[in-house]
This record gives structure tokens, sequence and C-alpha cells, in this order.
């Protein structure tokens, strides 16, 4: 009897504390488990993956893009998700900053990450949204990226190179300020 007790109380007291912290992880995001934090302030941070990094991801037309798709472009990589707040208000700039930016050599590339299609799809329409999103459900190329909260962008230069990363909402003086150094450097264009 003694015995069973013990193994009991070796077995049952770690599980108990995993089951609490899984408790304590969905309270925290909003009952979801698995959702990343929201970065509500934007600035400049560290790159925290490979400089060269890249995914293989389906549209939701179908069709498998990368990053490598675009060599020869700027490319903004935005990781977001349609229940994030910071992403909502920064979906109309976006959409408009491309509009400015698309005839000028750069593309944007919207990843959804722990969303689903249908959410991901109004968010689009209602922000009239034109650039390639993809749904990553599963969060995988977030954590390869290093994505700690949303919304997160990744800047990769002509070469395929990931060169900046930002967190937070971005303005459209922020974006127009950082796609310009990214343009003019990939002319040659020295201030």
């Amino acid at each position: 009897m003694g015995q069973r007790r013990s193994v009991l109380i070796g077995v049952g007291v770690p599980v108990l504390l995993v089951l609490s912290l899984f408790v304590w992880g969905v309270a925290q995001n909003d009952g979801v488990a698995g959702r990343p934090g929201v970065n509500d302030n934007f600035g400049e941070v560290s790159i925290s993956t490979d400089p060269m990094s890249d995914f293989e991801l389906t549209t939701l037309s179908g069709e498998v893009v990368s990053i490598a798709d675009y060599r020869g472009k700027v490319v903004m990589v935005d990781f977001w998700s349609s229940w994030c707040v910071p992403c909502r208000v920064e979906g109309p700039i976006l959409s408009e900053t491309y509009l400015k930016w698309r005839d000028r050599g750069v593309e944007f590339v919207g990843i959804a990450i722990w969303d689903s299609e249908g959410p991901v799809l109004d968010f689009i329409e209602l922000h009239g949204i034109e650039y390639v999103n993809v749904i990553d459900a599963s969060g995988l190329t977030a954590v390869d990226f290093g994505v700690t909260g949303i919304p997160e962008k990744f800047f990769i230069n002509t070469e395929g190179e990931i060169v900046r990363k930002v967190i937070g909402p971005n303005t459209r003086e922020t974006l127009d300020s950082i796609l310009t150094d990214l343009t003019d450097d990939a002319l040659g264009v020295t201030r």
C-alpha cells in the first residue's frame, strides 16, 4: 500500500503541475492554447532567425509560395492574425501601403498564424487586401522565424536576405521609411 501511494504521488504531482501550467497558459491567452503575445508598441528588434530563412506555404487560392519566389524584389513578410487588435488597426495601412509600393518592386506576404480561413478571408475582404496571404495554422513557420508576438514583420532585400525585423503596428510613415531605405539600397542610391 505504501509503495502504491508513493507511485501515485510521484506520478500525480508532476501531472497536476503540467495541467495547472496548461490551464494558466490558456487563461493568459483568452482561452486559446498556443496563441502568441500581441505586440502593442512599434519597434525595430534584432533578427531572430537565419537571414536566409524561407518557408513554403499555400495561399488561400491554392498556390505554394516562398520568399525565394520574390528574389529580385524587396519583400515584407507580415505575421498577423484576424483576432489581433493591433493587426486590425494596421490592416488598412498595410493595404494602402502595398498599393503604393507594388509597382516599385516591392511585394508583401501576409502569414496569418493560429487562425482559420473564414476569419482570415473576412479580414482580407474588409481591408481590401490585394497582396498574397497564407495561413500557418500550426504556427510552425512563426516558430521557425522566432516570432514572439504579433504583428511582426520581416523585411527582405532583393537577394532574399532578411535584413530588418519590426514588432508592433506600423504607420504609413514607418513603412514608407523602411521601404524607401530598402529600395534605395537595391538601386544603389546613397543618402
